[in-house]
């Protein structure tokens, strides 16, 4: 499995570190609310007035007597009224708090909308790039297999040059042994003749030891032979494999990383259309099945160098005329008007020389 990359890793940390905060701004956002709930219940669960207020209104001497009775006892203290507004203002500050509390709930809902939609564009970008990344590692393994096999081949070629060089060296070395042995024992023979039975016998030895050493090397220089001859077979290859490969860009348009330009192609449907229009006069009230098929043929041509032309000129397409058709008829038919043949008629003008008639075969681009 492919290892996540350093930017991949970032993108991911980067998700999860946003869902966290927005999963904490969310608990946040929850825990204001409940305290603001239990504030508020709390206020209206304590009483807000004293049994004083809620006491009829007594007179002033009525008053007096009831506080001369009560005299002994504690004497009770009455609830101002800043004391009554009191928990009112508290309560409008917890109203007040839970609105904005209800608002940054609010605001903290779109941006985890927000996150939710980058966290889902980031993951479709990972996902992508994961695709990216395997095709990449594909091509990689690819291009590793392409090279170990030129790697092999070429320690295959240098190891059979090394052993051709070693071979040439022990032919010489062999070589010069020859000369040397035959010298000596020349020297010998000239010297004495008593020992002529001796060197003979050493000669003779030599001999088939030389006959020998030229069998192998008559085989190496065979096998050297044949590694050449493979070489040149292999260079013939690789130049008809050239040669195929510029005679099929000549084919091909430039657009299409081709060599053929426009200005060949017209040439070649202008030959085409000269040998069309020679073979159709040859066979004007002949019947020979000969002629009509190299006719056939000739219109296959001029119909394969005018598709070459429209795709080297960028055109829209080709099209072989039938027997009844007209410039205006076919104008009619790709544009819709009748009166446009003129367009026709200029980029065909390397096969007509006049708008009407139009011989039937005949290749027409279609810009």
């Amino acid at each position: 499995m492919p290892t996540p990359s350093a930017n991949q890793l970032s993108s991911q940390q980067w998700l999860a570190r946003q869902h966290r905060a927005s999963r904490w701004l969310a608990l946040s956002a929850s825990g204001l609310l409940l305290g603001a709930a239990i504030v508020l219940a709390d206020d209206e669960a304590r009483p807000t007035t004293s049994p004083a207020d809620t006491a009829p209104q007594a007179s002033p001497e009525d008053a007096g007597q009831q506080a001369w009775n009560e005299r002994p006892g504690p004497q009770r203290q009455p609830i101002s009224p800043s004391e009554q507004a009191r928990p009112k203002a508290k309560l409008e500050r917890v109203q007040e708090a839970s609105q904005q509390t209800q608002a940054q709930v609010a605001t903290l809902q779109s941006q985890l909308t927000a996150v939710e939609a980058e966290k889902a564009r980031l993951s479709l970008q990972l996902d992508l790039l994961n695709r990216k990344q395997a095709d990449l590692e594909a091509q990689a393994r690819e291009l590793e297999r392409v090279q170990q096999q030129l790697r092999h081949s070429q320690t295959a070629a240098e190891r059979a040059e090394i052993e051709a060089a070693a071979l040439r060296t022990e032919i010489q070395q062999l070589r010069q042994q020859r000369e040397l042995a035959t010298q000596k024992h020349t020297a010998q023979l000239t010297a004495a003749e008593l020992r002529l039975r001796e060197h003979k016998d050493r000669l003779g030895g030599v001999d088939a030891r030389i006959q020998s050493l030229e069998q192998q090397l008559a085989q190496r220089e065979a096998q050297i032979a044949r590694l050449e001859a493979a070489d040149t077979r292999r260079a013939e290859a690789k130049q008809q494999l050239e040669d195929r490969i510029a005679e099929l860009r000549a084919r091909l348009p430039a657009p299409e990383g081709g060599t053929l330009t426009a200005a060949q192609a017209q040439a070649q449907a202008r030959r085409d259309a000269e040998v069309l229009a020679r073979l159709i006069r040859e066979g004007q009230g002949v019947q020979n099945p000969q002629l009509w098929q190299q006719i056939q043929e000739t219109e296959n041509a001029l119909h394969r160098s005018q598709y070459l032309l429209a795709r080297a000129q960028g055109d829209r397409t080709v099209y072989r005329v039938r027997p009844g058709d007209s410039l205006a008829r076919i104008s009619a038919m790709f544009y819709g008007d009748e009166e446009t043949w003129t367009r026709l008629f200029e980029a065909n003008r390397h096969l007509l020389d006049d708008p009407a008639p139009i011989p039937p075969g005949l290749t027409l681009v279609i810009p």
